[in-house]
């Protein structure tokens, strides 16, 4: 209930200032644009105080793109005060990947070029540029980006206020793409921008010493780098540098970059093994960091997540990784747990709310149990583990999400989820425990869903091209959903062979016509992995004599036909896989699918000829000499498809007889071509030696004119910096002046401070005199107190034993007083007896 009444009141806020906006095109009257500034610092608190409010800004969310797209057309012509509260609208919302995206869409990168070309909001427009170019990479082709590489590089030679986010922006633009990197090198100043950048690694501040060696590694200075971390000094100083930065957490911008640079360093042999070398360094940080995985959230932990993974992936580091993330870290409670309990409740959160951390949590966990799985000791202590969170992440499906990038995480979340799943029931530490945790049926109803929702599944008949089914949203993730089929049925082979109640759901699937359209996608994807399961697949499938002929024809039969509708041909691809894939005992198979990839075995380079998919012509021979041999061995199994191929054969023969007949046509239009190029030869050849030698000359000049140039600007540099270097020295030389005089006072006060002191020093002796003598009486006063006190003791004594007796005198005395009484009593008595007998004497 709270979530709708959030986005009625962010629509409610948006309408308004789209209202605001639309008057303010048409007039610009004080009212009107502080009507509109309200309107946007009311957007601005919204979202600052509702942090999932962000994620609304998306394209698909028409009201959202109308109200950017209004506040863009005002941002170009309006007061100041005003443009600075749109950008920093823009900024808060440009952290997040959609809304980024949806800027970059409307245009916001010519705008803010704009506004930069005129001077306004430089830092926050730069701040903006390099948030939205983080999400987006632009190519070389378009006129921003030399532009904005001609705007930047200018902010970084002349070292103003906007260096860090120039230096940011120029990574995020050539981070990647060669091209740009190119564009990059050939501008004019592309020299002097080198070495700044090399000067700027020495920077004071280390968020600027970041950027600067980002830059390095992103636009192509390898000779640069290598020679920058050749120096085990320059080495471990960069790693300080950024171990300090990651553990202290930075700012959320700069540490994406942090881990960015530290992830490129990690790349790097000569960094791996200085790590390794100084494995104790490295064991504090990992542990420092990994502890951070129970403090940081959002996109902070996303980012840690792939540094342990970019750790992880080092052999010999993820050893250190593993026994890190079994070590107890303190919760909020004060209680200990192990950090990987932890990573697993991260693992099981929902992808729409946790920047994909948790399937980076999944990457990692299978990191991790790939290691146990290695080492045995360590894998027999951890057997225990409860692994019902993996039955949580598999029955998380989030592929009907509103949102295209949620629907894509979700689909990346199974399938890493499946990836772990296939590690932990191939490893024998864990198999039997995992089995017997996840029901069949959690990993039936994904392939069942993909084979049902799936665009592959249902627009297979229609031949559709791939870029017709990926132009729909629905489509968007379904080349991973083809993966997480293909390694669902993958996990299902091997969970058969140790749980036998998989069987039947193997056998159901094995059979089912629905499953072609995968495995045919699978065996004609450029990605290895996926014809290595679908393989793995068919070659199983064909172990049990489940697979039908006719199922076998239809996958062969969609390859070929998807084959003219590829963006590139299949025939200049080669395949290379990491490991065997079937038996010796497949080759019929094997060979059955020969025409389509080319295997190679474990080791083998990918260069040659002998790695690349044959011709048409080779295959059609080699496939006809392969059907000869199966149908001499009465393969039974095979005879539909040797029909049919034959029938294609023949079809293949009559198109090359056509041509053969368009060859030797256009061998004779060529003819004549050579002909009327030979004549046209003879006419250029004066031109082109004539026009070679002005090119000469000309290439001559500006070659001269660019030395001369960059010597002047290194000579205008040269002088600024010797005059600066020069008041510095005036400053210095006034500052010794004044020190000079300061000492000359110290020296007096000196003396004066000699005399206190001897002064003070035989006060002191007389006073130590005094003390000692005051000593030596106050321990006679003490012995003559302990004296005194036992005199008083035995004082006390006496006084209790005379209060005793005082108090049996009072009691006596009370005792008499009372005899006193009882006798004055009866005296009293007696005399008025004898008083009545007077009376009557009388």
């Amino acid at each position: 209930m709270s979530g709708s009444t959030e986005l009625v009141n962010l629509s409610s806020l948006l309408n308004s200032c789209i209202t605001a906006c639309s008057s303010h095109l048409r007039g610009c009257e004080e009212i009107i644009v502080n009507n509109l500034r309200e309107s946007v610092q009311r957007v601005i608190s919204h979202v600052q105080n509702e942090k999932e409010s962000v994620q609304a800004f998306s394209e698909e969310n028409t009201l959202t793109s109308e109200c950017l797209m209004s506040l863009l057309t005002v941002l170009g012509d309006c007061d100041s005060i005003l443009c600075s509260e749109i950008l920093s609208l823009f900024n808060i919302l440009a952290l997040e990947r959609s809304p980024a995206v949806l800027l970059y869409g409307l245009g916001a990168l010519d705008t803010l070029i704009h506004l930069l070309d005129e001077h306004t909001h430089p830092l926050q427009v730069l701040n903006l540029i390099g948030k939205i170019t983080k999400h987006i990479k632009c190519g070389a082709h378009e006129e921003r980006v030399d532009r904005l590489l001609t705007i930047v590089t200018n902010n970084v030679l002349t070292n103003d206020m906007t260096l860090k986010p120039s230096l940011y922006t120029m990574v995020n633009l050539t981070s990647g793409s060669v091209p740009v990197q190119m564009h990059l090198r050939s501008l004019d100043r592309s020299g002097m921008l080198r070495k700044k950048i090399l000067k700027l690694v020495c920077h004071d501040d280390n968020e600027v010493s970041i950027g600067a060696l980002a830059a390095l590694t992103s636009t192509g200075m390898a000779d640069e780098f290598n020679k920058l971390i050749s120096s085990d000094k320059n080495l471990d100083q960069i790693l300080r540098l950024c171990f300090s930065m990651i553990i202290t957490v930075c700012s959320s911008e700069t540490f994406s970059y942090v881990v960015d640079l530290l992830i490129h360093f990690l790349n790097n042999k000569r960094v791996q093994q200085f790590l390794i070398n100084n494995d104790s360094k490295l064991d504090s940080f990992v542990s420092k960091t990994a502890c951070l995985l129970t403090k940081c959230q959002g996109h902070h932990l996303s980012k840690l997540f792939e540094l342990l993974l970019a750790l992880a992936s080092i052999p010999t580091i993820r050893i250190l990784v593993t026994r890190v993330v079994f070590a107890p870290v303190q919760t909020s409670d004060g209680e200990e747990e192990e950090l990987l309990q932890r990573i697993f409740s991260m693992a099981t959160k929902l992808v729409s709310s946790d920047h994909g951390a948790s399937v980076l949590a999944l990457k990692l966990i299978t990191y991790i149990y790939e290691s146990l799985s290695v080492d045995a000791s360590q894998a027999g202590s951890t057997c225990h583990l409860n692994f019902q969170f993996l039955t949580e992440c598999l029955t998380q499906n989030e592929l009907t999400h509103e949102r295209s990038c949620v629907r894509s995480s979700s689909a990346d979340k199974i399938l890493a989820s499946l990836c772990l799943l296939e590690v932990l029931v191939t490893s024998g530490a864990f198999s039997s425990g995992v089995l017997s945790e996840i029901e069949p049926s959690t990993i039936t109803d994904i392939v069942d869903y993909q084979l049902q929702k799936n665009p592959v599944a249902f627009n297979w008949n229609n031949k559709l091209r791939e870029e017709e089914v990926g132009a729909s949203q629905s489509a968007l993730w379904s080349k991973t959903g083809v993966e997480i089929v293909l390694k669902a049925i993958s996990v299902i082979i091997e969970a058969t062979e140790r749980n036998e109640s998989y069987t039947t759901c193997l056998h159901d699937y094995l059979q089912k016509t629905s499953l072609v359209p995968f495995l045919a996608t699978g065996l004609s994807s450029t990605a290895s992995s996926q014809v290595q399961l679908s393989l793995k697949i068919i070659t199983k499938a064909d172990s049990l004599s489940l697979l039908q002929t006719t199922v076998l024809s239809d996958v062969m039969s969609s390859i070929n036909n998807r084959r003219p509708h590829s963006e590139s041909p299949r025939n200049t691809q080669t395949l290379t896989f990491d490991a065997p894939l079937v038996d010796d005992c497949k080759l019929t198979l094997r060979d059955s699918l020969r025409d389509n990839i080319v295997l190679a075995s474990p080791g083998s380079s990918p260069r040659g000829d002998a790695n690349v998919i044959p011709s048409s012509q080779s295959c059609n021979g080699d496939l006809a000499e392969r059907l000869q041999h199966l149908k001499v061995e009465g393969d039974n199994h095979m005879s539909d498809i040797i029909s049919v191929y034959e029938l294609k054969l023949k079809a293949q023969k009559t198109k090359e007889a056509h041509l053969d007949d368009l060859v030797q046509a256009k061998t004779m239009a060529l003819s004549q071509a050579d002909r009327l190029i030979h004549q046209y030869k003879s006419r250029l050849a004066q031109v082109d030696s004539e026009s070679q030698k002005l090119r000469s000359i000309v290439h001559e000049s500006e070659r001269r004119s660019e030395s001369y140039r960059e010597k002047m600007n290194e000579m205008l540099v040269d002088r600024e910096r010797l005059h600066t270097e020069m008041e510095r020295l005036l400053q210095d030389s006034r500052k010794l002046d004044d020190t000079l005089r300061t000492l000359a006072s110290v020296k007096r006060e000196l003396v004066t401070l000699n005399d206190i002191h001897t002064t003070l020093t035989q006060f002191t002796d007389n006073l130590k005199q005094q003390h000692r003598e005051l000593e030596s009486e106050y321990s006679l006063l003490k012995e003559t107190e302990r004296k005194k006190s036992l005199t008083i003791t035995e004082k006390d004594t006496k006084i209790s034993e005379l209060r005793k007796n005082i108090k049996k005198l009072e009691e006596q005395i009370s005792q008499q007083r009372e005899e006193n009484k009882r006798l004055e009593k009866s005296l009293k008595e007696k005399e008025e007896k004898l008083k009545k007998i007077f009376d009557t004497l009388k």
